[in-house]
Protein backbone atom coordinates (compact mmCIF):
# COMPACT_ATOMS: atom_id res chain seq x y z
CA UNK A 1 0.00 0.00 0.00
CA UNK A 2 2.10 2.86 -1.24
CA UNK A 3 -0.42 5.59 -0.45
CA UNK A 4 0.11 6.83 3.11
CA UNK A 5 -3.13 6.49 5.04
CA UNK A 6 -3.05 8.95 7.22
CA UNK A 7 -17.25 5.50 21.37
CA UNK A 8 -39.48 2.30 40.02
CA UNK A 9 -41.05 4.08 41.80
CA UNK A 10 -41.34 2.87 45.39
CA UNK A 11 -44.64 0.94 46.05
CA UNK A 12 -45.79 0.52 49.63
CA UNK A 13 -48.85 -1.65 50.55
CA UNK A 14 -50.48 -1.39 53.97
CA UNK A 15 -53.37 -3.76 54.75
CA UNK A 16 -54.85 -6.18 57.34
CA UNK A 17 -54.39 -4.00 60.41
CA UNK A 18 -56.68 -6.23 62.50
CA UNK A 19 -54.71 -9.36 61.72
CA UNK A 20 -51.44 -7.54 62.32
CA UNK A 21 -52.63 -6.77 65.82
CA UNK A 22 -53.05 -10.51 66.54
CA UNK A 23 -50.21 -11.99 64.48
CA UNK A 24 -46.53 -11.24 65.04
CA UNK A 25 -44.89 -9.55 62.11
CA UNK A 26 -42.68 -11.92 60.08
CA UNK A 27 -38.93 -11.52 60.36
CA UNK A 28 -37.56 -9.30 57.59
CA UNK A 29 -35.93 -11.21 54.75
CA UNK A 30 -32.24 -10.76 54.08
CA UNK A 31 -31.52 -8.05 51.50
CA UNK A 32 -30.66 -9.31 48.03
CA UNK A 33 -26.99 -9.39 47.20
CA UNK A 34 -25.79 -6.33 45.32
CA UNK A 35 -24.81 -8.53 42.42
CA UNK A 36 -28.20 -10.29 42.17
CA UNK A 37 -30.14 -8.07 39.79
CA UNK A 38 -31.87 -10.85 37.90
CA UNK A 39 -30.93 -12.77 34.75
CA UNK A 40 -31.76 -9.87 32.43
CA UNK A 41 -29.88 -7.19 34.38
CA UNK A 42 -26.22 -6.34 34.96
CA UNK A 43 -24.63 -5.60 38.35
CA UNK A 44 -25.12 -1.91 37.58
CA UNK A 45 -28.85 -2.49 37.16
CA UNK A 46 -28.82 -1.83 33.41
CA UNK A 47 -30.41 -4.19 30.86
CA UNK A 48 -28.21 -7.08 29.77
CA UNK A 49 -27.76 -6.70 26.01
CA UNK A 50 -27.50 -9.61 23.58
CA UNK A 51 -24.24 -10.61 21.94
CA UNK A 52 -23.92 -9.90 18.23
CA UNK A 53 -21.50 -11.97 16.16
CA UNK A 54 -19.69 -10.70 13.05
CA UNK A 55 -18.40 -13.26 10.57
CA UNK A 56 -17.85 -11.14 7.45
CA UNK A 57 -14.64 -9.41 6.29
CA UNK A 58 -14.35 -6.04 7.98
CA UNK A 59 -12.09 -3.00 7.61
CA UNK A 60 -10.23 -2.34 10.86
CA UNK A 61 -7.58 0.14 11.95
CA UNK A 62 -5.30 -1.52 14.52
CA UNK A 63 -3.25 0.26 17.17
CA UNK A 64 -0.63 -1.24 19.45
CA UNK A 65 1.87 0.19 21.92
CA UNK A 66 5.28 -0.95 23.08
CA UNK A 67 7.98 0.17 25.49
CA UNK A 68 10.84 0.15 22.98
CA UNK A 69 11.65 -0.22 19.28
CA UNK A 70 14.81 -1.31 17.44
CA UNK A 71 15.46 -1.10 13.69
CA UNK A 72 18.31 -2.64 11.68
CA UNK A 73 17.21 -1.56 8.20
CA UNK A 74 15.07 -4.65 7.55
CA UNK A 75 13.53 -5.74 10.84
CA UNK A 76 11.42 -3.69 13.22
CA UNK A 77 11.52 -5.12 16.74
CA UNK A 78 8.99 -3.96 19.32
CA UNK A 79 9.69 -5.00 22.92
CA UNK A 80 7.45 -4.62 25.92
CA UNK A 81 4.36 -4.81 23.71
CA UNK A 82 1.10 -4.13 25.53
CA UNK A 83 -0.98 -7.31 26.02
CA UNK A 84 -3.97 -5.81 24.17
CA UNK A 85 -4.23 -4.37 20.67
CA UNK A 86 -7.11 -2.00 20.04
CA UNK A 87 -9.04 -1.58 16.82
CA UNK A 88 -11.62 0.77 15.37
CA UNK A 89 -14.06 0.39 12.49
CA UNK A 90 -15.73 3.31 10.69
CA UNK A 91 -17.79 1.43 8.10
CA UNK A 92 -20.30 0.00 7.54
CA UNK A 93 -20.83 1.03 11.18
CA UNK A 94 -18.73 2.42 14.02
CA UNK A 95 -17.12 -0.26 16.16
CA UNK A 96 -14.40 -0.28 18.80
CA UNK A 97 -12.70 -3.33 20.22
CA UNK A 98 -9.69 -5.24 21.47
CA UNK A 99 -7.67 -8.37 20.78
CA UNK A 100 -4.72 -10.00 22.49
CA UNK A 101 -1.17 -9.74 21.15
CA UNK A 102 -1.40 -13.41 20.14
CA UNK A 103 -4.62 -12.79 18.24
CA UNK A 104 -3.06 -9.77 16.54
CA UNK A 105 -0.07 -11.76 15.29
CA UNK A 106 -2.29 -14.54 13.95
CA UNK A 107 -4.64 -12.14 12.18
CA UNK A 108 -1.83 -9.98 10.81
CA UNK A 109 0.06 -12.89 9.26
CA UNK A 110 -3.09 -14.26 7.67
CA UNK A 111 -3.68 -10.84 6.12
CA UNK A 112 -0.03 -10.37 5.14
CA UNK A 113 -0.34 -13.51 2.98
CA UNK A 114 -3.29 -11.94 1.17
CA UNK A 115 -1.55 -8.58 0.69
CA UNK A 116 1.98 -9.84 0.17
CA UNK A 117 2.34 -7.72 -2.98
CA UNK A 118 0.87 -4.63 -1.32
CA UNK A 119 1.72 -4.66 2.41
CA UNK A 120 -0.38 -2.50 4.74
CA UNK A 121 1.07 0.82 5.88
CA UNK A 122 1.51 1.98 9.45
CA UNK A 123 2.48 5.16 11.26
CA UNK A 124 5.15 4.57 13.90
CA UNK A 125 5.43 7.29 16.54
CA UNK A 126 8.45 7.22 18.84
CA UNK A 127 8.27 9.39 21.95
CA UNK A 128 11.18 10.55 24.04
CA UNK A 129 13.51 13.54 24.00
CA UNK A 130 13.01 13.96 20.25
CA UNK A 131 9.61 12.59 19.15
CA UNK A 132 9.70 10.96 15.72
CA UNK A 133 7.06 9.70 13.34
CA UNK A 134 7.72 7.53 10.29
CA UNK A 135 5.59 5.63 7.80
CA UNK A 136 6.42 2.00 7.18
CA UNK A 137 5.13 -1.01 5.25
CA UNK A 138 4.61 -4.03 7.47
CA UNK A 139 4.90 -7.62 6.28
CA UNK A 140 5.07 -10.79 8.38
CA UNK A 141 5.38 -10.59 12.15
CA UNK A 142 6.91 -13.07 14.60
CA UNK A 143 5.69 -13.00 18.18
CA UNK A 144 7.75 -14.12 21.15
CA UNK A 145 6.07 -13.24 24.42
CA UNK A 146 5.85 -9.44 24.56
CA UNK A 147 8.17 -8.98 21.56
CA UNK A 148 6.96 -8.51 17.98
CA UNK A 149 9.41 -8.60 15.06
CA UNK A 150 8.14 -7.27 11.72
CA UNK A 151 9.61 -7.45 8.25
CA UNK A 152 9.42 -3.78 7.37
CA UNK A 153 9.99 -1.29 4.56
CA UNK A 154 10.56 2.40 5.32
CA UNK A 155 8.33 4.72 3.25
CA UNK A 156 8.80 8.13 4.88
CA UNK A 157 10.91 9.70 7.62
CA UNK A 158 14.05 8.79 9.55
CA UNK A 159 13.75 5.72 11.74
CA UNK A 160 16.37 5.60 14.51
CA UNK A 161 18.15 2.41 15.50
CA UNK A 162 16.45 2.44 18.90
CA UNK A 163 13.92 4.43 20.89
CA UNK A 164 10.72 4.35 22.85
CA UNK A 165 8.02 4.27 24.00
CA UNK A 166 6.21 3.75 20.71
CA UNK A 167 2.76 3.60 19.15
CA UNK A 168 2.08 1.76 15.91
CA UNK A 169 -1.13 2.68 14.06
CA UNK A 170 -1.95 0.54 11.02
CA UNK A 171 -3.84 1.97 8.05
CA UNK A 172 -7.45 0.78 7.66
CA UNK A 173 -7.26 -2.69 6.12
CA UNK A 174 -9.90 -5.29 5.31
CA UNK A 175 -9.31 -8.32 7.50
CA UNK A 176 -10.97 -11.61 6.67
CA UNK A 177 -12.20 -14.19 9.18
CA UNK A 178 -9.56 -16.78 9.94
CA UNK A 179 -10.12 -20.44 9.18
CA UNK A 180 -11.54 -21.46 12.53
CA UNK A 181 -14.78 -22.64 14.04
CA UNK A 182 -16.79 -19.78 15.45
CA UNK A 183 -17.40 -16.07 14.86
CA UNK A 184 -14.81 -13.48 13.81
CA UNK A 185 -15.88 -10.82 16.32
CA UNK A 186 -18.20 -10.90 19.32
CA UNK A 187 -19.88 -7.55 19.96
CA UNK A 188 -22.29 -5.81 22.31
CA UNK A 189 -24.14 -2.55 21.82
CA UNK A 190 -22.93 0.19 24.18
CA UNK A 191 -25.41 3.02 24.82
CA UNK A 192 -22.56 4.92 26.49
CA UNK A 193 -20.34 4.90 23.38
CA UNK A 194 -23.37 4.74 21.03
CA UNK A 195 -21.68 2.00 19.02
CA UNK A 196 -20.79 -1.67 19.18
CA UNK A 197 -17.89 -2.72 21.39
CA UNK A 198 -16.24 -5.95 20.26
CA UNK A 199 -13.54 -8.45 21.06
CA UNK A 200 -11.73 -10.85 18.78
CA UNK A 201 -13.21 -14.34 18.81
CA UNK A 202 -10.56 -16.49 17.12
Amino acid sequence: MKVIAPLAGLFLAVSGFASLAQTPAPAPSAPAAATDKGPGTTQAGTPRRPEVQIARPIEMMLTLQAANVAYDGKKLVLTGVAPLTTFTVDRPERIGGTMTAEQFAKLWNATADIFKNDPPNAALTILGATPTQVIVELAHVVQSGSTLTFDVGLLDGDLPAAGGPVTLVMAPTVYRPLDHAGPFLKCWWSPYWVQRVCRAAW
